[in-house]
């Protein structure tokens, strides 16, 4: 785990080293163990390390046998053992045991199609090929690991955050406006966009080429998520495939935890990595109000799998200390209510190990949150999915991301304001016409059922832009690296392609493994006592007109959102998303462009 930087700028010229080390101290908490550099004429890369697999031998950047390719990357390759013994057979020298220098030799051996195809990980790579004058980035499948790019001009820069490359001065940091209606839509921002005008997102199972000697960059998909449908999967072999999964993510040369909710999805994770690390430690978050705690269930679970269990109880102080914390910790805004309480996890988790397993995945790919009921045929599925059917009839036929008749995304997830609202905040804004939206229906499209539609829209915006970026973001603010064994690409592929009826295969294999009571709980989901909380910050904040200072976006109505939060806060606060949304925006709008100006008067070109 680490964090990633590079830029190709003919003039930095003799400061290259000098700019690089700069861009790298904006992560230094994703890579504490170590610093390093790669500078060739205009091009020049860096990183951090959080040194995890191989931690005396590991330090990038690593090499093929003639250093034509350099490699830096970010995260881990988990069958990284296996692909280097099949270079080894080909009598390939290794100089380290680390996973990095197997994407030096398999780049070489295989070339990049190749090597991406074999890799199983969550990643960030960056591979420069010095005999053919090319740049290569890439992004792991599911998006666990974020990767940034700027280009104006005969410049181009990538990066692990954000902040590394708003502190280019070539680099716009204006705010687009139809990233902040997505957000005001979704609470985050989807898609290749961020919040930044200049700075884009490579997205999940996609590469970059960048010829060196032309500036000319060709983007294209390595990976596409396999949606042709399995006629049936029997629990026994999910379970396989699961335990699989497990195993390979608990591979580490440094200690190794589980967060435990008391959900079927962590408790199925920590059973396994329990059985093949007995006393694994896990990691449980409790709060105060019971009707938000599943504590019990996770102790129950801790018990069951003998594990070395540590429990926190989140309240309403933690929520107001933490919370300038958390908006540090944050490159673009996201305005999910369990940010707080995972940054609390993993400063707490980081104080025993320096890996963690989490659950993320498992909803969207196995059907398990309530809004999915909506598309299901009560008449048919209702005995087979054990009771968890219930609802609406089912409806459908979204055509816009944010922009529907109904206040929903395609998958059925409620929008935090609706187009009209937004429009009276913002003005209007342009529709969804960039070519990721595009990609995004056509691959809707080819879907098999409404279940899969919705599960495949989430997967493919929800996932990544939110909760990967949460789980990564948190964990890295503590030098904890998160992994997500749902993701794994062999169990994802078989969850989304399992025709309706067959989701439920997950509870079945929980009813083997897990203490009675708890494989056949209802979903609880992480839910907070946000109302009392996003209440008692605004009270604290005092005037709102004072408060929302949005300069930046020029477009906003400041005084139609005044007049919607007082609204909201008279009435009890029950639009908590949005308030909540509307305090990390504020906030961050506030926090970001202050460290961005502090450390732009340190940043010098040649």
């Amino acid at each position: 785990m680490c964090g990633i930087v590079g830029v190709i700028d003919q003039r930095v010229g003799r400061r290259a080293r000098q700019l690089l080390d700069q861009l790298l101290e904006t992560m230094q908490s994703r890579g504490p163990d170590g610093q390093g550099h790669f500078v060739d004429g205009k091009i020049f890369m860096g990183m951090k390390r959080l040194a995890v697999i191989d931690v005396e031998g590991g330090s990038q950047p690593l090499t093929n046998g003639a250093g034509t390719v350099v490699a830096f990357q970010n995260g881990e390759i988990y069958n990284h053992a296996q692909l280097r013994g099949e270079l080894e057979l080909e009598g390939i020298p290794f100089r380290t045991h680390s996973d990095t220098e197997v994407l030096a030799h398999g780049y070489e051996q295989w070339g990049i199609e190749g090597l991406l195809q074999r890799v199983d990980g969550m990643f960030a790579i960056a591979l420069l090929d010095r005999a053919n004058q090319e740049l290569h980035l890439a992004r792991d499948r599911f998006g666990e690991k974020p990767l940034y790019y700027s280009m104006s001009g005969e410049r181009f820069a990538y990066s692990s955050n954000m902040t590394a490359l708003a502190l280019l001065d070539w680099v716009d940091i204006g705010i687009d406006i139809r990233s902040v209606d997505h957000y005001l839509a979704l609470h985050y921002v989807p898609g290749r966009r961020t919040m930044l005008k200049g700075i884009h997102r490579l997205l999940p199972g996609e590469r970059l080429r960048m010829c060196l000697k032309t500036m000319k960059v060709q983007m294209s998909r390595y990976y596409s998520l396999s949606l042709t449908p399995l006629a049936d999967v029997d629990a026994a072999s999910l379970r396989e495939q699961l335990e699989s999964a497990v195993v390979s993510r608990l591979v580490a040369d440094v200690p190794v935890g589980v967060f435990l909710s008391g959900g079927i999805d962590s408790s199925l994770i920590a059973t396994l990595a329990a059985k093949h690390h007995p006393g694994i430690n896990t990691f449980s978050m409790g709060f105060e109000d019971s009707r938000c705690d599943e504590s019990l269930h996770a102790k129950t679970v801790a018990r069951h799998i003998g594990s070395t269990h540590h429990h926190f109880t989140f309240n309403e102080r933690s929520f107001l200390e933490l919370l300038p914390a958390v908006i540090e910790s944050l490159d673009d805004p996201i305005g999910d209510q369990a940010l707080l309480p995972t940054y609390w996890l993993c400063r707490e988790a980081r104080k025993h190990v320096t890996v963690v397993l989490s659950g993320e995945g498992a909803d969207e790919l196995f059907g398990g949150y309530d809004y999915y009921r909506r598309y299901l045929d009560r008449q048919r599925w209702t005995e087979r999915l054990l009771g968890w059917v219930r609802g609406t009839p089912p409806q459908g036929g979204e055509t816009s991301l944010s922009r529907n008749a109904a206040p929903v995304t395609p998958s059925g997830f409620p929008l935090v304001l609706d187009a009209a609202t937004r429009q009276s905040l913002i003005g209007p804004v342009n529709k969804d016409d960039e070519d990721w939206c595009q990609n995004f229906f056509a691959t809707l499209a080819h879907t098999g059922d409404s279940i899969q539609k919705a599960t495949v829209a989430d997967v493919l915006t929800w996932l990544p832009d939110d909760l990967l970026v949460k789980l990564d973001r948190m964990a890295m603010a503590h030098s904890l690296e998160g992994r997500a064994p749902f993701l794994a690409p062999a169990l994802a592929e078989i969850a989304i392609r399992l025709p309706a009826h067959r989701k439920v295969a997950l509870r079945v294999v929980a009813e083997s493994l897990l203490p009675p009571g708890i494989a056949g709980r209802a979903k609880q989901g992480f839910v907070l006592p946000m109302a009392q909380w996003v209440g008692q910050w605004f009270r604290q904040a005092g005037d709102l007109h004072r408060y929302l200072d949005l300069s930046r976006i020029s477009e906003c109505d400041t005084d139609a959102l005044q007049r919607l939060l007082q609204q909201e806060i008279t009435n009890g606060c029950r639009n908590e998303r949005f308030l909540f949304a509307m305090i990390v925006l504020v906030e961050w709008h506030r926090s970001f462009f202050a460290r961005i100006a502090a450390r732009q008067e340190h940043v010098r070109y040649g």
